[in-house]
C-alpha cells in the first residue's frame, strides 16, 4: 500500500478498501448476467463443451467472490487496519482470475468468419472493460490486473489474423484499454480526494465539537470561579463593615476601653490581610493565564530550596503539633529556584493546613540518572481517588465546603499545576482518605555540578529609605479616594505631591506648578483611567512635555490576562492593587537613586 499510495493516510486506504468491497454487487450481477446472455446467443454459433466449460467457469468464480464479499462484510466491524492490505490484494487476485476468464473469451470464441461472434466479443468486452471502470478504480491495480487480461488475448488474437479489419479491432481494442486505464486513475484520485476530505471534514466536526465543549466548561468554570471569587471578597468587606461601624460606635462613647481601638485596628488589619490574600492568588492566577512569568534558570543545589522551606514552615507545624522533617539532599536542578520553591511552598502549606496529627515530610529521590522526585508527604486527612481530578481546579476544597478561608482559598493547587508547566515539571498525587498525601513533583536534574554556579537563590526585597524626600512625585488616578489616600502617605514620606485624576489634568498641573515641579522625579498612575486613556499613555505624555524621560511606576487593580500582559509589555515597574505601602515605598527609593 505504501509503494502505491505514499501519500494516503491509513484511514484513507481502508476506506478505499471497504469501497471495493461495497461496490462487488453490481459486478457479480453483470458477470452472471453477460454469461447467460453469451450462452443464449452463441449456443448455435461455437462448440457447447467450450461455451459450457466457460460460463461454468464464470459462474463457479463468481459464486467464489460473492462468499469472498459476504465474509469480508460479516468480519468487518471486527477487522482490524493491518489486515486491509491482505483484503485488498486478495480481492485483486481474484479480479485478475476473472479478467482472465473474460479474456478467454477472446481466445476461444474468435472466429473471423462469423461476423456475429465477432459483433458479439467487440461490445462483451468492451461493456466489461468500461462498466468496471467505476466499481474498480477505487483501488486502480484491481482495475489493471482485470482489464489488461480481458482486452490482450483478443487484441493480440486480431493482429495475428492479419487481416486490415482485424488489425483495426486490435487497435481499437487497444485504445479503449489505454483509455479506461487512465480513466481508472483518475477516478481513484477523485474518489481518494473526496475521502480525504471527508475525513478531514469530520475531524474539523469533532474539533469544533472539542473546541465548543472546552468552551462551555470553560464558561462554566469561569462562573463557578467568579461565584467563588465574589463569596471570599464579601466576607472580608462584610467584616470590614462591622468592624468600622463599631469604631465609630466606639468612638463616640465617653470613655474608651483600653486595647479596643487596638483590637479593632488588629481585627481590620485581619480583614484587610484575608482581602489582600485572594487578590494577590488571583493576581498569581491571571499572571500565569497572560504568560507574563519569566523563567529565569540557573544551577543550583536542591538543599537550599529545602533549607528556605523548612524555614518558612518550622513554626506553622510546631505551633500545631507537627512534625516537620526535611531529607537533605545532595541533588542539583537547572530550573527557576524561585517557581519551584512557591511550588514546594503551595504543597508545604496544604500539607500544614490539612494535617491535625503526625508529620509533614519533604524528601527528593533520583527516580533516573536524569530525573528527580520530589516528595510533600503528610498524615492528613486524605484525597478520595475520585477527587484527585477536581482538586487542581480554582476554588475547588475538598474538605471546605463553607469555604472558611482559614483553610485556604482553593487556588494553591491550581497555582502549582500551572507553575509546574512553566518549568517543564509534572504533579502526581497519591493518597486515600484518612491516610495521608503524597504530591510528587517530577523534574530533570543535573548529572554533573562541578561547574554549577551558587549565587543566593532568593534576595530579600530591601525597604530603602528615600534618599530624595525633596523629590516631586506626580499621581494620576481617576478614582478620588485613591487619589487622596496616595497624596497623603507620599507627603508623609516627605515627597511633594501633584495629583490628577485624568491626562489633561496632569498636563494641567505641570503647567500650573513652580519651575522645580515641572520636571517631576517620579510619575505613579493607574494602568485604567477614563476614556480609553492607560497609565502607558498618561507616561508618554508627561515625557513630551517635560522633554525628558522620568522613572514611571504603574499601579493597576486588573487581574485578567489581557491587562496583566499589556501593563507588563509596557516595560515600567507594576504594583498591583491592593499596595503594600513598604513596597510601594521600596520601590519609588529604588528608581529614585536608579535615576
Amino acid at each position: 500500500m505504501t509503494r502505491l499510495l505514499p501519500t494516503q493516510d491509513r484511514s484513507v486506504y481502508l476506506e478505499l478498501v471497504n469501497t471495493l468491497y461495497r461496490q462487488s454487487p453490481p459486478i457479480f450481477l453483470g458477470n452472471a448476467a453477460v454469461a447467460g446472455l453469451t450462452i443464449f446467443l452463441l449456443w448455435k454459433e461455437v462448440a457447447h463443451a467450450a461455451l459450457l466449460g466457460w460460463a461454468a467457469a464464470i459462474y463457479l468464480l463468481t459464486a467464489l467472490r460473492i462468499v469472498l464479499v459476504w465474509r469480508d462484510r460479516r468480519s468487518l466491524g471486527t477487522a482490524a487496519e493491518a489486515s486491509a492490505s491482505r483484503r485488498c490484494w486478495r480481492y485483486v487476485a481474484w479480479a485478475g482470475v476473472s479478467g482472465c476468464l473474460w479474456g478467454a473469451m477472446g481466445l476461444l470464441f474468435f472466429s473471423p468468419d462469423n461476423t456475429i461472434v465477432t459483433v458479439y466479443i467487440c461490445i462483451v468486452l468492451a461493456g466489461m472493460t468500461g462498466g468496471s471502470v467505476a466499481s474498480l478504480s477505487s483501488f486502480w491495480p484491481a482495475y489493471y490486473v482485470y482489464a489488461l487480461p480481458t482486452v490482450l488475448p483478443f487484441a493480440m488474437r486480431s493482429f495475428a489474423h492479419g487481416t486490415h479489419l482485424f488489425s483495426v479491432l486490435g487497435v481499437l481494442s487497444l485504445f479503449l484499454l489505454g483509455v479506461n486505464l487512465a480513466y481508472s486513475r483518475v477516478i481513484q484520485r477523485t474518489v481518494r480526494d473526496a475521502i480525504a476530505l471527508r475525513f478531514e471534514n469530520n475531524a474539523l466536526i469533532r474539533q469544533l465539537t472539542e473546541e465548543k465543549e472546552r468552551a462551555e466548561q470553560a464558561n462554566r468554570s469561569k462562573s463557578q470561579f467568579l461565584a467563588a471569587a465574589s463569596h471570599d471578597l464579601r466576607q472580608p468587606a462584610h467584616a470590614l463593615g462591622l468592624y468600622i461601624a463599631t469604631l465609630r460606635t466606639v468612638a463616640q462613647t465617653p470613655h474608651i476601653e483600653p486595647g479596643m481601638v487596638d483590637m479593632l485596628a488588629g481585627r481590620l488589619q485581619s480583614a484587610l490581610t484575608g482581602m489582600s490574600q485572594l487578590l494577590n492568588v488571583l493576581l498569581d492566577i491571571s499572571r500565569l493565564d497572560a504568560g507574563v512569568i519569566r523563567i529565569e534558570k540557573r544551577r543550583f543545589g536542591l538543599q537550599e530550596t529545602f533549607t528556605l522551606l523548612s524555614n518558612q514552615f518550622a513554626q506553622a507545624a510546631a505551633a500545631k503539633g507537627l512534625l516537620l522533617k526535611v531529607r537533605p539532599t545532595t541533588a542539583w536542578l537547572d530550573t527557576d529556584p524561585v517557581l519551584l520553591h512557591n511550588i514546594l511552598a503551595n504543597l508545604l502549606s496544604n500539607a500544614v493546613r490539612y494535617t491535625e496529627n503526625g508529620k509533614i515530610l519533604l524528601a527528593c529521590r533520583r527516580r533516573s540518572n536524569d530525573m528527580l522526585e520530589i516528595c510533600v508527604i503528610d498524615t492528613g486527612v486524605g484525597i478520595a481517588a475520585d477527587q484527585f481530578g477536581h482538586i487542581f481546579h480554582e476554588f475547588y476544597q475538598v474538605q471546605n465546603i463553607a469555604r472558611d478561608r482559614e483553610q485556604g482559598l482553593g487556588l494553591g493547587l491550581a497555582i502549582v499545576q500551572r507553575t509546574a508547566e512553566l518549568i517543564d515539571a509534572r504533579v502526581d498525587l497519591r493518597s486515600a482518605p484518612g491516610k495521608g498525601s503524597c504530591f510528587s513533583l517530577h523534574l530533570r536534574s543535573l548529572r554533573d555540578t562541578r561547574q554549577a554556579d551558587i549565587p543566593p537563590a532568593f534576595v530579600a526585597p530591601l525597604v530603602v529609605a528615600s534618599t530624595a524626600p525633596d523629590a516631586t512625585v506626580l499621581v494620576v488616578d481617576d478614582d478620588k479616594q485613591v487619589l487622596d489616600s496616595m497624596q497623603i502617605l507620599l507627603r508623609s514620606w516627605g515627597y511633594k505631591v501633584l495629583a490628577a485624576r485624568s491626562l489633561e489634568r496632569a498636563l494641567e498641573a505641570l503647567d500650573a506648578a513652580d519651575d522645580d515641579a515641572r520636571r517631576p522625579d517620579l510619575v505613579i498612575s493607574d494602568f485604567r483611567l477614563a476614556a480609553d486613556v492607560t497609565g502607558i499613555d498618561v507616561i508618554h505624555a508627561v515625557f513630551h512635555a517635560t522633554g525628558r524621560e522620568v522613572p514611571a511606576i504603574i499601579v493597576t487593580g486588573d487581574t485578567s490576562p489581557q491587562g496583566i500582559a499589556l501593563a507588563s509589555a509596557s516595560g515600567y515597574q507594576v504594583l498591583h492593587k491592593p499596595l503594600d505601602p513598604q513596597q510601594l515605598r521600596a520601590a519609588i527609593s529604588q528608581l529614585l537613586m536608579a535615576d
